[in-house]
């Protein structure tokens, strides 16, 4: 569904410069350039489709969204059902035609929040860290500062929005 008219040529030309498997637009400017319209026209029509599949992929992310919490809903309700029919049944087996309910055991391992305190100072083995990641808003405010960082720097770019 398209808010905007656009003109056939330019919806064509995108729609057979669409990679099959990977979903990836494989359009060449060259092919852009090519196309027998008025630059105004052309560049209307462009930004014209952005903005349709923008307010398109913006309705699926609200979609997705909706779908997530509902089944987040449900997947709680799932667990706290799940608990009240092992507290229920107390560890027994319980079967009939349709349903049948087993236990099993297993072991997991329960962390106190001090064991990381006490792990970091002991045996650092016991814990997994995470690869080191560049602060970019604490670099970004150092180099706006006049600091002199060696392999960063503050680069101006432009981007385009369209609405």
């Amino acid at each position: 569904m398209n808010i905007y008219e656009i003109d056939k040529a330019i919806e064509e030309l995108i729609a057979s410069s669409i990679d099959p498997e990977t979903g990836e637009l494989m359009i060449e400017d060259a092919a852009l350039d090519e196309l027998q319209m008025e630059r105004t026209a052309k560049v209307e029509n462009l930004a014209l489709y952005i903005k349709n599949s923008a307010a398109l992929a913006a309705g699926i992310r609200q979609e997705e969204a909706a779908l997530a919490d509902r089944r987040r809903a449900i997947e709680r309700k799932v667990d706290r059902l799940k608990r009240y029919l092992d507290y229920a049944l107390g560890g027994q087996k319980f079967t009939t035609e349709k349903v049948a309910c087993t236990f099993r055991k297993s072991e997991s391992v329960e962390i106190a929040p001090e064991f990381i305190e006490w792990a970091a100072a002991n045996d650092a083995s016991l814990l997994r860290m995470k690869e080191p990641e560049a602060d970019k808003a604490a670099i970004k405010k150092l180099l706006k500062d006049g600091a002199e960082i060696p392999y960063a720097a503050l680069v101006t770019k432009q981007s385009i929005t369209i609405k």
